[in-house]
Formats: structure tokens, C-alpha cells, sequence
């Protein structure tokens, strides 16, 4: 359960100043006088955070059971996302071997120790932390090549949306360790993960469709626009990104659909779009004609 609370700003010595936290909240981060904590500004906001946390955090010890391949799976893949660094599974050394082929198709850093002479293996996940904007990057990449191999009826989209998928996971795996590090506020991570949520439904409405050309009018000129507002998310200059959006959700309105495939495409590139002008209004940077009346 989250808390708030309003804090005066006390003065320390000439040049420093501090904020009493409740001991109720240091209890529950395990916080005692001479602990250290890191602490981390990040232009609008000060995040303390203890030191070790996000480690503690990520060394949570898991075991699942392999009683159920296809359960199981679920298991790893959700303590994956969790930030989890290690796995104990319980089961046969053969099952424990397919449950590792079947998860390669989700995560593809992990390592799997087998022991042939015993129940328990161990699943260590060995991912390499990478700077946000590089992962992002990397996601808007897949997603536009895909959308190409849709529009192009290539066999090759199938694979790709496997690529997808499986960075997706690991930028979800990524943003919970940013967030718990301190090095990510939580509300801008709560609008990237809704954003390439989005982008995520978009592209599983449309690998279905990928072998064969979508037959309404409308889903080339759709699939344009999708493309844009995917790499809109990624624009730094937030007046671009602005723009960009905007230009698409003008563009959007004038195309008629004629099959549901094309409704759902139509939806999701407008939310995308929206996404971006909300996460523009929350950080008060879109000080221009469209949100601001000039002074």
C-alpha cells in the first residue's frame, strides 16, 4: 500500500538540507541510523532508495514445480518479468531439458544448470542491462520491420513477431529493474509499459493476417500511419513528437474502415497517439499552441 505524506524541509548545517522520513517507513525497508541509501534526481523528482535493494529484490529465491510443462513455462516467464535472477525447478532431468527448449522461445538469456543425479536444476537468467533509450530503439525496429512483412504478405513476419515478443518481455524485465534501482519515475515507466503495450496488441491482431493481404482499402494507409506513431514514442524533442502524433490522429479520422481487422488497427494507432500527448501534459513540456494559451 502506497502512502503520502507532507514533509517540511529542515535546515542542516550552511549548506545542506534534509526531511524527516516516518520510522514506519524506515521499518519497512529494513532502514536503521548508519545505513547507507542512494538517492537519485532525475530533473523533477528525488527517489531514495536503499542501498542493495534492487539485488535483495532480484535474488528472491523461486522454485517451480514441473508438474505441468505449459504451467511451469508461465512460472519462469513471469518471474523473468519480475526481475527474478534465479530459478530452482523441481522435476525430471528430460522435462527439465524440453521446459528449457519451450523457454528459449520466450527469453533467450537465460542459462539452464542441469543436474542429472537430482530433482532440482537451476535457471539463471544472464541478461546485460541496457541503456533505455537503446532498448527502446531496438522494439521500434521489430516492430516497424514486422509491420513491413505484414504489408508485404511476407512469410518472414512470423519470426519477427517472435523477435518482438521476446524483447518486449525483456523491456518489461528491464523497466521493473530501472524503477527499483531509482534510476526511472514510476509514472514515466507506468506510460512506456501502457505505450508498448499498445504496440504489443497491434502487432498480435495483425500476425494472424500476416500470409495473407489484408483486403480492406484502408489497412495500407492504417499500417503507414501505425508506423509513425510507433516511432513517434522514440522522439526526444517532445514539439516533434508532438507533431507527429497529431499529424497521424488528423490523418486517422478521414480513413473508413471496412472490416474489423481495420477498426482495431484505426484504434490502437489513435491510442498510441493519445499516449503520446498524455505523457506530454503530465510533464508540463508541452508548453505550445496545443495545451497553453500563449501569454
Amino acid at each position: 500500500m502506497s502512502e503520502r505524506l507532507l514533509k517540511k524541509v529542515n535546515v542542516v548545517g550552511k549548506g545542506s538540507l534534509s526531511v524527516i522520513i516516518p520510522k514506519r517507513w524506515a521499518d519497512a525497508l529494513g532502514l536503521k541510523p548508519g545505513d547507507t541509501v542512494s538517492l537519485h534526481f532525475n530533473g523533477s523528482r528525488i527517489i531514495l532508495s536503499p542501498v542493495g535493494l534492487a539485488e535483495e529484490r532480484s535474488d528472491v529465491g523461486i522454485l517451480v514445480e514441473l508438474d505441468n510443462i505449459d504451467v511451469a513455462l508461465r512460472k519462469l516467464v513471469a518471474s523473468y518479468i519480475e526481475g527474478v535472477t534465479k530459478v530452482k525447478v523441481k522435476g525430471d532431468y528430460k522435462k527439465v531439458l524440453e521446459l528449457s527448449e519451450n523457454l528459449r522461445s520466450s527469453v533467450t538469456n537465460f542459462v539452464l544448470i542441469p543436474n542429472p543425479d537430482s530433482e532440482l536444476h537451476d535457471i539463471v537468467f544472464s541478461d546485460v542491462k541496457t541503456d533505455l533509450q537503446s532498448l527502446l530503439k531496438t522494439v521500434e525496429s521489430t516492430s516497424k520491420k514486422f509491420l513491413d512483412e505484414v504489408e508485404e504478405s511476407s512469410q518472414a513476419a512470423s519470426s519477427t513477431y517472435a523477435e518482438f515478443y521476446r524483447k518486449y518481455l525483456y523491456f518489461l524485465r528491464s523497466i521493473k529493474l530501472y524503477v527499483a534501482d531509482g534510476e526511472l519515475d514510476p509514472y514515466e515507466a507506468l506510460d512506456l509499459v501502457v505505450s508498448i503495450e499498445y504496440v504489443k496488441e497491434l502487432l498480435d491482431i495483425l500476425a494472424p493476417s500476416s500470409i495473407k493481404p489484408p483486403n480492406d482499402p484502408g489497412i495500407p494507409t492504417l499500417l503507414d500511419l501505425a508506423r509513425a506513431a510507433i516511432g513517434a514514442l522514440l522522439i526526444q524533442d517532445v514539439e516533434t513528437s508532438v507533431n507527429s502524433a497529431i499529424k497521424v490522429m488528423d490523418i486517422i479520422d478521414t480513413i473508413t474502415c471496412s472490416s474489423n481487422l481495420c477498426e482495431s488497427v484505426k484504434y490502437l494507432t489513435m491510442r498510441i497517439s493519445e499516449q503520446i500527448l498524455g505523457r506530454c501534459i503530465r510533464n508540463k513540456a508541452c508548453r505550445c499552441k496545443y495545451f497553453f494559451p500563449k501569454v
